[in-house]
């Protein structure tokens, strides 16, 4: 850990010092970078706020109040999400890790689409128009990507984002969370699944009998 203060320049402070091997030089806080957890305190106030260096990478980060930047994105990444999918929904999740939890919904009301015409819906109609929202459900029902069973919280992707793309009115970052949840599960049940089989995640079949899905 020692090296994240090799190349560290600091401004004279007469108020307080303490050395790296006090208790209040280190501190827990998740690293959006390396997911490391181990922080440097590099100063600090008495109001709240601190100024930490990851001790595995060396990214900066800040604490005020509580509220640290840059904050881990939340969610996962789905095995087996690849190209353009994977972009929109690393976007998703830097959305959220800003608390941008409006343009975390239109995208993904629009990685739905991605995924309907992914598993098979024409990218445009007959008359060159995109499909509508209804299309791309049915068509991953028809796919059986989903099932109707499902529906009520697949909808629930499209209710909040009608919201985000036609209506002033905020989106909370709870509603974009779920939406996140949903669209992740979707990914999973459209990618994960196979890509397990194919053994594109581990360069193997996995061993059937002792394979736990995570759904």
């Amino acid at each position: 850990m020692g090296h994240a203060l090799n190349n560290l320049h600091v401004i004279t402070a007469t108020h307080s010092r303490y050395d790296r091997t006090d208790s209040e030089a280190l501190a827990l806080s998740g690293c959006a970078q390396c997911g490391g957890t181990q922080m440097i305190v590099l100063a600090h106030t008495d109001t709240g706020q601190a100024w930490y260096r990851c001790g595995n990478c060396g990214l900066g980060q800040v604490n005020n109040f509580g509220s640290v930047s840059p904050a881990i994105a939340p969610l996962s990444n789905p095995q087996g999400v690849t190209g353009s999918e994977l972009s929109i929904w690393a976007e998703v999740r830097r959305c959220l890790a800003v608390a941008a939890p409006t343009a975390a919904v239109m995208l993904c009301r629009k990685l739905l689409f991605h995924i309907a015409v992914d598993n098979g819906l024409p990218a445009k109609n007959d008359k060159d128009r995109a499909p509508t929202y209804t299309e791309a459900v049915k068509s991953l029902e028809d796919a059986e990507v989903i099932t109707k069973k499902m529906r009520p919280w697949v909808d629930r992707i499209k209710d909040v984002g009608n919201d985000a793309n036609h209506e002033i009115a905020p989106v909370t970052m709870e509603s974009a969370l779920d939406v996140a949840r949903f669209t992740e599960q979707v990914l999973r049940l459209a990618y994960e699944m196979d890509a397990l089989m194919d053994g594109d995640v581990n360069g193997a079949p996995p061993d059937i009998e002792g394979l736990t899905l995570r759904l």
